[in-house]
């Protein structure tokens, strides 16, 4: 069961970093100039992978 719960803080971990690379992204400069239709497509990918890592930490 220890291995259950160290899991759930790596997917967690893994999860937090990952959402706070996307507001930093969203809150950055660099998006700026970028279609509108670049920006909804990276974000949704990020999002996807985010939802994924957040799922993982109830599955394992």
């Amino acid at each position: 069961m220890q291995g259950s719960t160290s899991n759930q803080g790596m997917f967690c971990s893994q999860a937090r970093e990952l959402f706070e690379k996307i507001v930093s992204w969203l809150d950055s400069d660099s998006i700026c100039g970028l279609e509108h239709s670049h920006i909804d497509s990276k974000l949704l990918e990020n999002g996807y992978q985010l939802l994924r890592r957040l799922l993982q930490t109830k599955i394992f």
